[in-house]
């Protein structure tokens, strides 16, 4: 079903939209917490978008070669694995590594999510459905900084990692049992 299929995909572009965003307003938190100056904290941002976009570019190839739902869940998985490590980090070093293995996961959750919808929706339905999974998309810049503020104000900074376990795994949990399956198709080798 299209319905559900999108609201799958719009589960875990949201979670990764959100997330390029609730961090920046804890970067003086961060700063005080780990004893380190604003040049190297701001790696906790920097790195995860430097992550998350060097692997855009990997997600076509590697959906031919894993299927699109399997790369899917495993990117959700990856970006949950280092939004949980990210909150038991005691460094800012940790905190850096951490924040990059959520961007290498994150960056191929969108691009794999799209790719589902493209071919669920077919060519004469993509466009409104686009749309449809656009709109939730474009709240994630907007949530974040409130969210994130809240957060770190009102309970701790550790919660701006935290809130992506519970949405991480229910976005697996409906990425199991709702998107269809589909077989990997190697065709092409990696360009590097």
């Amino acid at each position: 079903p299209l319905v559900l299929t999108s609201l799958v995909v719009i589960l875990g572009a949201f979670m990764t939209i959100l997330d390029t965003t609730i961090v920046n307003v804890a970067i003086d938190t961060l700063s005080r917490e780990f004893d380190t100056d604003l040049k190297t904290i701001q790696w906790v941002s920097t790195g995860y978008l430097i992550a998350l976009a060097t692997v855009i570019p990997l997600t076509g190839w590697a959906a031919d070669r894993f299927g699109t739902k399997r790369l899917y869940m495993m990117s959700v998985a990856l970006f949950v694995a280092g939004s949980a490590l990210a909150g038991t980090a005691q460094s800012a070093e940790q905190l850096i590594l951490y924040r990059v293995l959520q961007g290498l996961g994150g960056g191929m959750v969108m691009p794999a999510g799209i790719t589902m919808l493209t071919r669920a929706a077919g060519p004469d339905r993509v466009g409104k459905m686009m749309g449809i999974v656009g709109v939730p998309m474009l709240l994630g810049p907007i949530v974040g900084p409130i969210l994130g503020g809240w957060l770190v104000d009102g309970v701790s900074w550790r919660w701006i990692f935290y809130v992506n376990i519970p949405v991480g795994v229910a976005t697996l949990i409906a990425a199991q049992r709702i998107l269809p399956r589909d077989e990997p198709n190697p065709h092409e080798r990696l360009d590097w």
